[in-house]
């Protein structure tokens, strides 16, 4: 966890590499260092993120626009020079997932790219933890990993719809007829009481 962290924050150094339009008019945005982390987004003319995949040392996660996150894995060929291969989970792996979600989420800057993907791992986080197919760390040196607050702004951008809150119905409190005058003839009470052996001290 430590190594893959030393390659996360190694990322947050490095200075995006932004590339022309292509043929389908989005932009590629590359950050990539040479610790093992990797991330490339695809941008429309509009500024929206519309693709991202993330590398971290062997793990790999691709998030697009309407489909969500999927995990894999890099496997390499037996020599040295021979390119990695993604090879997709049939199925989101919730352990790998956490791994990247508790790693991108010590990010505190302001790159927008990362940010992104730092927010579509943590909702994607949430919603395993809220189906029950993932279980929060115990260990106390693992941090909680939350999604950063965005503005609408920044939401129209990202393409990621804010996170909803859930409130709760309260029941309101029942109120019985004739309680509050009940209270103040308790009060009353209590009050006269209280002259009355006050009286008596001063008496005696």
């Amino acid at each position: 966890m430590e190594t893959l962290k030393t390659a996360v924050q190694a990322l947050y150094r490095v200075h995006a590499v932004e590339g022309p339009p292509g043929e389908n008019g989005l932009r590629t945005v590359w950050h990539l260092c040479p610790d093992g982390a990797e991330l490339m987004s695809l941008v429309d003319s509009e500024g929206r993120v519309r693709r991202q995949e993330l590398t971290l040392l062997e793990d790999h996660y691709v998030w697009a626009s309407g489909e969500g996150v999927r995990t894999g894995c890099l496997e390499r060929g037996g020599k040295p020079t021979a390119a990695a291969v993604v090879q997709t989970d049939p199925e989101l792996v919730p352990q790998r997932l956490m791994r990247a979600a508790l790693a991108m989420g010590t990010y505190t800057g302001q790159d927008r790219y990362l940010l992104h993907m730092q927010r579509v791992l943590a909702l994607a986080r949430e919603g395993l933890e809220m189906k029950g197919g993932l279980t929060r760390p115990s260990e106390p040196t693992l941090p909680a990993v939350e999604a950063p607050i965005v503005t609408t702004a920044q939401a129209a951008v990202f393409d990621v719809p804010p996170a909803v809150a859930v409130v709760e119905d309260v029941t309101p409190p029942v109120v019985r007829p004739g309680e509050g005058m009940t209270m103040l003839l308790v009060l009353a009470l209590g009050l006269l009481v209280g002259l009355g052996m006050l009286a008596f001290i001063l008496m005696g």
